[in-house]
């Protein structure tokens, strides 16, 4: 890939976990996430461009500090099996 999305995610694997997320993005239910992840995977906007647009950012801000927040109430074990399950799923994703 040398679209965007791999600029933006160097390592060819977070890359197809990058464009498979903006897929499921774009065919959900949230508005104007799911506008942004289109018109970056229609090419029509880099997504860098778009995460600055201030009606996207604040919804991925939103998402975030969700994320943030039920990540910090983790224990140090918690966080260390996200890390490792994350890990997991990240190459079974790119066999």
């Amino acid at each position: 890939m040398s679209d965007d999305i791999s600029d933006v995610a160097s390592d060819p694997r977070l890359a197809r976990v990058l464009r498979s997320s903006l897929t499921r993005i774009a065919d959900g239910p949230d508005g104007p996430m799911r506008e942004m992840a289109r018109e970056v995977l229609a090419g029509r906007t880099d997504l860098r461009t778009a995460l600055r647009e201030p009606a996207y950012g604040e919804h991925l801000g939103a998402a975030f500090g969700r994320f943030w927040t039920d990540f910090q109430a983790m224990s140090p074990d918690e966080r260390d099996r996200l890390v490792k399950d994350t890990r997991q799923k990240l190459d079974e994703f790119n066999q």
